[in-house]
């Protein structure tokens, strides 16, 4: 079985990553060194594709080319291989007993690479650059989110939000407590990607028994309540899966608690969804927490600032666009200049790891 995420994105607090909490959990990693996208996911879709039936596979997609994978994670094995280019951190601690690494570098003809080492070169700066302005982007869109958050925030009843949310919390959870230490995991639902948003919150749910849509606007405590729940939820020792919001990675859009089969998550824009079984249901906040009427007191400033974050959104995917495009050039040289043989045999090495 598949489960589709992200572990990384470029985000409106710039380009934020959970791959420390991933290995955190596991108990040996290795990783490809000097390989771009295009270049390792071939090789880790061949391991999904060979242990899926088997395995839970947690399949990490990366933002820029959102359906190549830039990581591959076997949770009952407690293993993964991942494209270190994604990673902060890039010393190894326990080299060959804990952590093991890959070198793709030495397969490259060095005379090709020579050949284009100026365009190399000006490419690598022109992303630089690139990666900056979507992120300048993101946050000129994050600063026009808060404003209408600021505006609802007002008429938020507070007494009557931590009511609705402690009722919740108990039908959840009822009387259970499990004895044993909470599992806790980080990741992204969706990301703000070169073909806009993407999401796998359908993916992600679908052999869940419960589905919690929860609807509202910005700043009516979608992301506050999802918190107060993950805290209930590691007091009682669940295991909980956490989706940070891929625009802003310190608010939450989904927190999944497989030992209930539960999922509850923000259902708005820019990932919307409607309710499509029996027992999915709709959580409205907007309803349940607001006292008051923003949308018509507030209305032409809302629609103001909600078309304002919208043209810096567009601005922002269209930089994602530009940073494909030229990554796509960069790693076409690297591309050419592999030798086939050496792959296939970095292929075997990687496949014989994951078996061991």
């Amino acid at each position: 079985m598949k489960r589709p995420y992200f572990l990384g994105g470029t985000t409106a607090r710039g380009y934020y990553r959970f791959y420390d909490d991933l290995i955190s959990q596991l108990d040996r990693v290795l990783y490809i060194e000097g390989g771009f996208t295009s270049i390792v996911h071939p090789i880790l879709n061949d391991i999904v594709e060979k242990y899926e039936k088997e395995y839970e596979v947690g399949c990490v997609y990366n933002h820029i080319e959102p359906n190549q994978l830039e990581a591959v994670v076997i949770p009952k094995l407690k293993i993964a291989v991942i494209d270190r280019t994604k990673m902060s951190s890039k010393r190894l601690v326990f080299p060959k007993l804990f952590e093991n690494l890959i070198y793709i570098g030495e397969g490259y003809d060095q005379e090709h690479l020579k050949k284009n080492e100026k365009l190399l070169v000006q490419i690598r700066s022109e992303l630089k650059n690139l990666y900056k302005q979507s992120v300048k982007h993101f946050e000129t869109a994050l600063s026009y989110h808060h404003e209408v958050e600021n505006i609802y925030i007002k008429f938020l009843n507070v007494d009557q939000a931590n009511r609705e949310t402690k009722n919740l919390i108990e039908r959840l959870f009822r009387t259970s407590w499990l004895n044993k230490k909470s599992s806790v995991v980080h990741r992204y639902l969706g990301a703000a990607t070169s073909n806009g948003p993407v999401d796998f919150v359908m993916n992600l749910t679908e052999e869940l028994e419960e589905r919690i849509y929860i609807k509202g606007r910005s700043g009516t405590g979608k992301s506050t309540m999802l918190k107060k729940i993950v805290n209930e939820a590691v007091d009682r020792g669940y295991d909980i899966e956490i989706y940070h919001c891929g625009f802003d990675p310190e608010s939450l859009d989904m927190v999944i608690i497989r030992e209930l089969s539960v999922a509850i998550f923000d259902a708005t824009d820019p990932h919307e969804h409607e309710p499509s079984r029996s027992k999915d249901e709709i959580f409205d906040v907007y309803e349940l927490f607001v006292d008051g009427n923003p949308d018509q007191e507030y209305q032409e400033q809302i629609l103001e600032l909600k078309s304002k974050y919208k043209n810096e959104m567009k601005r922002a995917t269209e930089v994602l666009k530009e940073i494909q495009e030229k990554q796509r050039a960069f790693e076409t040289i690297y591309q050419d200049a592999l030798d086939e043989g050496f792959l296939q045999g970095v292929t075997a090495r990687i496949n014989n790891w994951v078996e061991s």
